[in-house]
């Protein structure tokens, strides 16, 4: 018998591949999410793979987020392994997004992901062992025009994430980040949201078009989701697993290109990319 598995944001894209590959490597999964009637895609892919697991409703940015773990986990047991997957991303230059879109993607995207992780710590701690794997982007390590607030979140998780992993890897509990490039999931379609004063005809419209473009255009012959649940498979499993992992060759060559090359430089690509015009 595998371990416990609770996973957030499972009804589609990264968090719906993980909890089916997790299943079937003998795991037993707990697949969490706002909307459990939007689990179909979820139990297909599992019926698909000969596989069963949990589902139960939780909504991360909820107030109520961490009496409803511990309701969980009294019904199925302590988990060995949490994987944070949850998030929101809301596109647009930052002035053109309310403060609600702001807040939004803080209360998924960092407090949610706090408040989990904080109710499932102290059975992780109690048993001396534990794994909680983050999912964060190739944003939290490199900000790009279009999602700043986005950005803002994951680095936010990146840096949570590392003095975390101190703090509990007394008690046995090993904290990991996952940093996926582009892999074709629901942000792009289903779940993709511009900020409230998003204009194409404002000041940003040539850059908000710009980046659009792009970003569906690489979404689009982008690969599922597979490789990352992969990577978070062996993160669950290995002994001692690495801190980060980068998944996607997007992802690697992005992150490499920002070490070795000077900052103007730099610059100077992403505003070919996205016409961005100089300030005067």
């Amino acid at each position: 018998m595998g371990h416990l598995v609770l996973v957030t944001g499972s009804s589609s894209g990264i968090g719906l591949a993980t909890a089916v590959a997790c299943a079937a490597a003998g795991h037993r999964v707990i697949a969490t999410m706002r909307r459990p009637e939007k689990a179909g895609a979820l139990l297909a892919a599992a019926g698909a793979r000969g596989v069963t697991l949990e589902i139960e409703q939780l909504d991360v940015a909820a107030a109520s987020a961490p009496d409803r773990v511990r309701e969980i986990l009294e019904k199925h047991g302590p988990a060995y392994a949490l994987v944070n997957n949850a998030g929101i991303a809301v596109g647009g230059a930052f002035e053109e997004q309310a403060d609600g879109d702001v807040r939004a993607q803080f209360e998924t995207n960092v407090f949610g992901l706090m408040a989990v992780t904080r109710a499932v710590l102290p059975a992780m701690r109690g048993a001396g062992r534990g794994r909680i794997v983050n999912v964060s982007s190739i944003s939290g390590l490199v900000g790009l025009p279009g999602v700043s607030a986005y950005a803002a979140t994951k680095h936010a998780v990146e840096g949570f994430s590392e003095a975390l992993r101190w703090e509990v890897a007394p008690f046995g509990v090993h904290v990991c980040l996952v940093e996926p490039g582009t892999f074709k999931t629901e942000i792009f379609y289903e779940n993709q949201r511009r900020g409230a004063h998003v204009s194409l005809d404002g000041p940003y419209g040539a850059m908000t078009r710009a980046i659009e473009q792009i970003v569906l255009k690489d979404a689009a012959k982008a690969p599922p989701p597979a490789p990352v649940a992969a990577a978070i498979l062996r993160l669950i499993d290995d002994a001692s697993p690495p801190f980060r992992t980068l998944v996607g060759r997007d992802a690697r060559a992005l992150v490499a290109l920002r070490r070795v090359i000077p900052d103007r430089l730099f610059a100077t690509g992403i505003r070919r990319l996205v016409s961005v015009p100089r300030s005067r």
